[in-house]
């Protein structure tokens, strides 16, 4: 068993060509993803491994979107994502607390009529320990996100379904379906006084 193994170091170049192909829906499907090191190292695409110029428009970009996504006023929250790139139709309530992922916005599409409760996730990129990933997620028409609920990359909210509070949407919720949250039990064998 070799112990000195060392993670693929992929071309980056093209990676990032890739990436930003899809990134503009130049290619197919709702998931990009790479190999790369362990995120604690350098991956080829994080901010924080570029220019200072790029890192500092990132970050501007994220703060804007959060201090835009803390308001009180609803039409501003749409129009920042709007102007970030997402796709966001008209009738959109996004409660307190509502994070999106400031990264990648233009890979967010938001239907008409869809409900954020308090303190929704949406994600639309994710380091894993050897993969790099980020993917388009649509949200249909009529669908219902509930309190801090998450909502990954590359997922499909169907028309009128329900994430409710507390799930994490790991694979799409087909149209009219209701996504709930593992439910706690209780079991024996707990401390005695």
């Amino acid at each position: 068993m070799d112990t000195d193994h060392q993670p693929p170091s992929p071309d980056l170049r093209e990676a990032s060509q890739r990436l930003r192909a899809f990134r503009l829906g130049q290619t197919g499907g709702r998931l990009f993803t790479q190999p790369t090191g362990h995120p604690s190292g350098p991956t080829g695409f994080c901010y924080c491994e570029d220019s200072w110029a790029r890192a500092a428009g990132f970050h501007a970009k994220a703060v804007f979107l959060a201090l835009a996504l803390k308001s009180p006023v609803n039409r501003f929250k749409l129009w920042a994502l709007r102007r970030l790139g997402a796709r966001v139709a008209g009738q959109v309530y996004l409660s307190h607390g509502v994070w999106i992922d400031p990264l990648f916005p233009e890979l967010l599409t938001i239907e008409d009529r869809v409900f954020f409760g308090m303190g929704a996730r949406v994600f639309t990129h994710e380091f894993r320990i050897d993969e790099f990933r980020a993917g388009r997620v649509t949200i249909r028409t009529g669908a219902f996100i509930g309190a801090f609920a998450v909502i990954p990359c590359g997922i499909e909210i169907g028309a009128h379904a329900v994430v409710a509070a507390g799930a994490v949407a790991h694979r799409d919720v087909p149209p009219g379906h209701t996504l709930i949250p593992g439910l706690a039990r209780v079991v024996r064998g707990g401390r005695q006084p």
